[in-house]
């Protein structure tokens, strides 16, 4: 895919334009990463669907775990620094898989038990980490510079259905998706001006642009439907019934069933 020691050099011969790019991109990522627990704690929803949550903690784990690799075998300032804001991002991914057990079940599995929800999130993380360490094996990648377009590009695609399904932005804020949105542009403007031939290539740069559009939309359905401009019905027509979380969340005349 690349050679490292060609992207190493290049990010010793341009430290300040780099460490300002993926700084920037850094915060933006915890911005949203905490607003959306933020999200989740006020409104008692899921807030990243749980695909890229399992897909981001498969590759968030795969740079942690591999401490030795970027402190000892290429001993680099970068993959130092690297690995410190992968490490802030899964302890953050870790409260998003506790986060869903938490609310997930109501959702996903309402007549199961707590229990059986738990051992099937946890399953679905460990199946992902397997899946993931297959790929990498497979593809290379081996500072870990190219797999974020993945885990960025799946999220507007993951999103759009869950709120389609949802027919609701329940648990979503348009800053989240602004961040991601941004973040898409620092991290394909530093990889493609200083990391040489791979990243300049038309699949790479359609796979950033196709991010970037999409998660804009994204930011500006969730904009549109919290603030009640626009609503998704039955049939996905603004200006229909009820959606499903507000069936879903609506009061009953009946006996309410303690949750177990």
């Amino acid at each position: 895919m690349y050679d490292p020691q060609i992207i190493l050099a290049a990010i010793d011969q341009h430290k300040i334009p780099i460490l300002i790019g993926f700084g920037l991109a850094m915060v933006l990522q915890n911005i949203a990463m905490v607003t959306a627990v933020v999200m989740t704690r006020r409104e008692g929803w899921i807030s990243i669907p749980l695909p890229c949550t399992y897909l981001w903690f498969a590759h968030d784990l795969g740079v942690v775990a591999r401490f030795d690799t970027w402190f000892n075998t290429y001993d680099n300032w970068f993959l130092k620094l690297f690995w410190i804001g992968l490490l802030t991002a899964l302890l953050l991914e870790l409260v998003f898989l506790y986060q869903a057990i938490a609310v997930g079940r109501r959702e996903y599995l309402p007549d199961g038990r707590t229990g059986t929800w738990a051992g099937l999130v946890i399953a679905g993380a460990v199946a992902m980490v397997v899946l993931w360490e297959y790929l990498k094996a497979l593809w290379g990648d081996p500072l870990y510079q190219a797999a974020p377009a993945i885990t960025l590009f799946a999220l507007p695609v993951a999103t759009t259905a869950l709120i389609l399904r949802r027919r609701s932005a329940v648990a979503q804020h348009a800053l989240m998706y602004g961040c991601f949105a941004a973040m898409v542009v620092l991290w394909w403007g530093v990889t493609v001006t200083f990391y040489g031939p791979f990243f300049a290539t038309w699949q790479y740069l359609t796979v950033g642009v196709t991010a970037f559009v999409m998660l804009v939309c994204v930011t500006i359905l969730v904009a549109r439907l919290r603030s009640g401009a626009t609503t998704l019905g039955p049939s996905g027509i603004s200006g229909q019934p009820a959606s499903k979380i507000d069936a879903m969340t609506a009061p009953v005349s009946g006996p309410v069933r303690s949750p177990i």
